[in-house]
């Protein structure tokens, strides 16, 4: 997005890399030089970062001018006072140019840092953009001629990373790709879970172990820390990196916000992709497998069996976004809130809540398989609990059943009586429609 950002605009783009200030500074120059096409520039390297950030405010003059630096926690590790740097080339020589400078990074707790109250860069940011994974329906969009089954498998075995999506195949069907992907020793995503946080941390084994305790099913506090085999108070710092970071998500039924007790919180790993990994490839790769088995038969044995088991979980984070969307005229209104519910001991829950501006309440229930009319009673008696819990009047429940199965002739007469409102899985990816659609 940076750089067709800058080549749109004429601006710079840089990647930083690992490596020493000098040599940050010798690769920025020759960049440079490149963009302004300064012959001069290519035989003499900038020896200080105030010649470098005076040299381009010189060459752009008044201009508009987009200054990306991507991966800026390299260059701020390498050149610790860079950040200072550019506060006072921001405080006082951009005074008189039109500017634009973009600082990023994949290192989101680097990046959050730099605007702490103590760092010379605080009070400058004039906007921040957090860019966050697609959610099932944008994912999906590589596939656009594929089932809506196969569409949200998808999203449940690669997740939302762009660069993830971007592997995919649409002319092959979703086992080609996964058996490509992960189920060959060679392919792009076959060890990639167990190498993501290597750049950042310099051991990262205990992150690793929580990602995959969780990952299998492990979301209370004490239960991830005995799966782990640490101490609670051991696992609190690499636990706080992973939710800084995004990779794990602290979650809490909805109607305990804005402060959820400890006992009723829980864990998720947002990326489906690590989640499916852990599940099923962990496994598969332990054992060697992909040395001995041809893809296609680990799928068929080890993949496709499990597959309904796994995709319920993925199912109900795909329905809560689609609710949480709000483009639906099958919706009868635009959420503020959308989460789960659940209950203390965990004898009762919904898969989907969600609250309106005014007092609305939703609640869904979802199923990867068939939905019948046990379901319907089912959420209406737990609507209740939630209704209660929210403050909400009972009586103007929304009552929704979610199912990417076929529907029971006696589910269908407590949707033509107007009790429930039945989403199918093909109309998730209808839903950015304003058009009145099929029920």
């Amino acid at each position: 997005l940076l750089t067709r950002f800058a080549q749109a605009t004429g601006g710079f783009y840089y990647q930083a890399t690992r490596m020493t200030e000098r040599e940050q500074l010798r690769a920025l120059t020759l960049a440079l030089a490149a963009h302004f096409d300064d012959a001069a520039l290519r035989h003499t390297a900038f020896s200080h970062w105030d010649d470098l950030l005076a040299y381009v405010a010189q060459r752009v003059q008044a201009e508009p001018f987009v200054l990306a630096l991507d991966e800026f926690p390299y260059l701020a590790d390498s050149a610790p006072a860079l950040p200072s740097i550019l506060q006072k080339w921001w405080d006082h020589a951009l005074s008189g140019t039109a500017i634009k400078l973009i600082l990023s990074g994949s290192h989101i707790t680097a990046m959050r840092r730099l605007e702490g109250g103590d760092q010379p860069l605080y009070g400058r940011r004039t906007g921040r953009i957090d860019l966050l994974p697609f959610d099932y329906a944008d994912a999906a969009q590589v596939v656009p001629e594929w089932s809506a089954k196969d569409r949200l498998r998808l999203y449940g075995m690669i997740g939302g990373l762009p660069g993830h999506v971007s592997l995919i195949d649409p002319a092959s069907s979703l086992a080609e790709n996964i058996g490509a992907l992960m189920l060959d020793s060679s392919g792009r995503l076959y060890d990639e879970a167990i190498h993501a946080f290597d750049a950042f941390l310099p051991d990262a084994s205990v992150h690793y172990s929580i990602i995959d305790a969780i990952a299998n099913g492990e979301q209370t506090w004490s239960r991830i820390a005995s799966r782990v085999g640490k101490q609670t108070s051991a696992l609190s710092r690499p636990l706080e990196w992973l939710l800084e970071m995004g990779v794990v998500c602290r979650i809490a039924p909805l109607t305990a916000y804005p402060r959820p007790s400890p006992k009723r919180t829980l864990y998720q790993v947002a990326d489906p992709y690590l989640v499916f990994w852990h599940r099923f490839i962990a496994d598969i790769r332990g054992r060697g497998l992909p040395a001995l088995v041809a893809p296609r038969q680990l799928w068929d044995a080890m993949i496709a069996p499990r597959l309904d088991d796994y995709m319920g979980g993925v199912f109900e984070a795909a329905c809560r976004q689609f609710v949480a969307r709000g483009r639906s005229a099958l919706l009868p209104f635009r959420p503020v809130q959308v989460g789960a519910w659940w209950t203390s001991d965990g004898s009762a829950e919904v898969d989907v809540v969600a609250l309106g501006s005014e007092g609305q309440l939703l609640v869904g229930e979802c199923k990867w398989g068939a939905v019948d009319e046990r379901d319907v009673v089912r959420l209406k008696q737990r609507g209740q609990q939630v209704a209660r819990d929210a403050d909400v009047d009972p009586s103007v429940v929304t009552y929704v059943v979610f199912s990417a199965g076929e529907a029971s002739n006696g589910l269908k007469q407590h949707l033509a009586a107007g009790e429930a409102i039945h989403v199918r899985a093909d109309l998730l990816f209808a839903g950015d429609s304003n058009e009145s659609l099929p029920i």
